[in-house]
């Protein structure tokens, strides 16, 4: 049987995915800043709330002897700059924290940014119950109430110049036209745990950035090959009939039906062009005759998104006075 992602980080083709299963520094990521020793480890995840086994631990107190807000804080970055130019750039990340939404404000929780040095930013601050984005320090802010106890999924997808939106557990949350494109000008993404009143601990689940894959091509590192390292993300969207699979999984529904089912694994069985042969999949059982193959099509429009993480990147930023404010229910719906 075929395995998918082994390492810990790897850059697929045009992806890469950070699966928490070792220390950030070993998995390519660059240290900014460590404060006051908080607890980083890797362990186990919930089974029941995650698709990995295991996961990234951010533990932050206040710092002793230190007034707050300055308490611990441990904050990774990578460059950006190999897709420079790219006109279908996405990041995705599964995260869950006990941080109480009064962190936000100081820049306390989970956070997570995309930008440069040019002004271009976005950037996520996540409480336990609640998620901020701050669009280019000028722009409104966009609060969403989160479910408790949970990990989320956040997906930022960029369109070039045209578009950004913003997905909470695969619901459109935000969007619009952006300030400008992105990646460009020497961009990074960063992200980090912190306590500023309060302790908190963060779980990372996996952080993903790259090239989007065009729907239903079942190609989702975009390398031109359908093989094992796109049957470990196909294996993590297979969600059965009429259950969306977000945008995420576009790559997988070979059908266009928004799910990714037995239907689409008979598609992808034909896609596949590895030189070893396709990986067992119990959930489905081929088909006497595989159906006739459905041909993939690259996805329409185009979408930008950028992210800066305040004190990280050394900017400033100011409070806009226009705040909107929308809720996601336990369903993952908008209310």
């Amino acid at each position: 049987m075929v395995i998918g992602l082994v390492s810990a980080a790897q850059a697929l083709g045009s992806v890469f995915s950070y699966e928490c299963d070792s220390a950030p520094e070993d998995a390519d990521w660059t240290v900014v800043q460590i404060v006051c020793q908080p607890d980083l480890w890797v362990d186990l995840c919930d089974p029941d709330l995650s698709v990995h086994n295991r996961c990234f631990f951010q533990h932050v107190e206040l710092c002793e002897g230190y007034p707050p807000p300055g308490g611990q804080q441990a904050t990774y970055m990578r460059t950006l700059d190999e897709f420079i130019g790219e006109d279908q750039f996405f990041a995705e990340w599964a995260v869950e924290t006990d941080a109480d939404r009064s962190e936000i404000p100081w820049g306390g929780g989970a956070g997570l940014g995309l930008g440069n040095n040019y002004g271009i930013g976005y950037t996520f601050d996540i409480a336990r119950d609640q998620a901020k984005l701050n669009r280019d320090n000028s722009l409104p802010i966009i609060f969403v109430d989160l479910e408790p106890g949970v990990p989320h999924t956040h997906r930022l997808e960029l369109y070039g110049a045209d578009l950004y939106v913003w997905y909470v557990d695969g619901e459109i949350v935000d969007q619009g036209v952006p300030e400008g494109e992105f990646p460009s000008f020497d961009p990074i993404i960063i992200w980090r745990a912190k306590a500023a009143w309060l302790p908190n601990t963060t779980v990372w689940d996996y952080i993903r950035y790259g090239t989007i894959a065009a729907d239903g091509s079942g190609d989702y590192d975009s390398d031109q090959d359908v093989d094992s390292d796109d049957f470990y993300f196909f294996e993590q969207y297979f969600f059965g009939p009429d259950v969306d699979a977000g945008p995420g999984g576009r790559f997988a529904d070979f059908d266009f039906d928004t799910d990714v089912d037995c239907d689409d694994w008979q598609q992808f069985l034909l896609a596949w062009s590895d030189p070893p042969d396709p990986p067992d999949f119990p959930q489905c059982v081929e088909d006497e005759e595989p159906p006739a193959p459905i041909p993939a099509v690259s996805q329409a429009g185009v979408i930008v998104m950028t992210l800066l993480l305040g004190t990280a990147l050394g900017v400033a930023f100011k409070q806009p006075r226009v705040r909107h404010r929308r809720t996601l229910n336990g369903q993952g719906k908008m209310d």
